[in-house]
């Protein structure tokens, strides 16, 4: 069983470790040590029960900036793909959205990562631009892509957009 709840300073270690598995320019402990600290910032953590212990799994990162806000990060461990855990990463990080007062939500993605982007457009994401040469490690664009249609809208017709 996977659950989701809001990232705490234990596990801003896991979460930096699986942070310099996935991504090539990798956060530090405490860069994700000092977010914690600011109320406009929130990650959410999943976690999956393996007998008594639960392992962490994956997260997710929301910026707020008023009524708009950046996903800065969103990784689930290799092993864990492909079985639904970023989509309830990104569908509990909406819902804290929408509580928070959020209309819309905005991002960058590598513009190889289709997988991805394809996840963010079931959740109503546009592509709006690119940002060229982005990243490093490999130089590549990023996609801009934004929700804005956050204001009164459910996750289940969030869900029901078409892709």
């Amino acid at each position: 069983m996977i659950g989701v709840r809001f990232m705490e300073k234990e596990d801003c270690s896991t979460v930096a470790a699986i942070e310099k598995e996935i991504f090539s320019c990798p956060w530090s402990e405490q860069s994700f040590l000092d977010t914690l600290e600011k109320k406009d910032i929130f990650y959410l953590v999943a976690e999956k029960k393996t007998g008594r212990e639960n392992m962490l799994i994956g997260y997710i990162g929301i910026w707020q900036s008023f009524e708009e806000a950046d996903i800065t990060n969103i990784a689930v461990v290799l092993e864990e793909r492909k079985k639904g855990v970023g989509y309830l990463l990104l569908e509990k990080a909406v819902e804290e959205a929408l509580h928070r007062g959020i209309t819309a939500l905005t991002l960058e993605v590598r513009e190889s990562n289709q997988e991805a982007i394809r996840l963010y457009q079931r959740f109503g994401f546009l592509v709006e631009g690119i940002r060229l040469n982005y990243y490093e490690k490999p130089k590549e664009n990023a996609v801009i892509m934004w929700n804005r249609r956050l204001r009164g809208i459910t996750i289940e017709k969030q869900k029901n957009y078409p892709v």
